[in-house]
């Protein structure tokens, strides 16, 4: 992986020169991505000191019979973050929940509000927001 900074309105692509110098001729596939801040760990704080003990309440109010947040963390990626792999041969389809803590900020704060809908929708609880929350405890 190779990262290409834009400065005033301008990108260094000497970074990029240099990486492609040894290869051989042929033609490449180039994928662009904006680099983001890994989840902070405010975010991680929030999450696993509000937010999933709430959900952990609220679901067993539910009659669920988790018995740790981890199981509540386990079960929410396997709902929210679900990555697909295909078998071109087959149709197979094989599903790998994500990593919350591979997350960048946005990601993080996207699944994070489908955690409060799901509360809201389903257990009919309010998470509060982190600054409320966390000035709570």
């Amino acid at each position: 992986m190779i990262q290409i900074e834009k400065k005033n309105g301008w990108f260094d692509f000497k970074p990029l020169y240099g990486f492609f110098q040894d290869f051989a001729d042929g033609v490449y596939q180039i994928t662009i991505k904006r680099v983001r801040r890994a989840r902070t760990l405010d975010q991680n704080a929030w999450l696993w000191g509000i937010v999933y003990p709430m959900l952990l309440k609220g679901l067993l109010d539910a009659g669920w019979e988790f018995t740790s947040i981890e199981q509540v963390h386990e079960f929410f990626k396997k709902q929210m973050t679900i990555d697909n792999v295909v078998n071109k041969d087959t149709g197979e389809v094989i599903e790998f929940p994500q990593s919350t803590s591979l997350m960048d900020t946005v990601t993080f704060s996207t699944y994070v509000d489908k955690l409060r809908e799901y509360a809201r929708e389903f257990l009919n609880m309010e998470i509060p927001d982190p600054d409320k929350a966390l000035k709570r405890k």
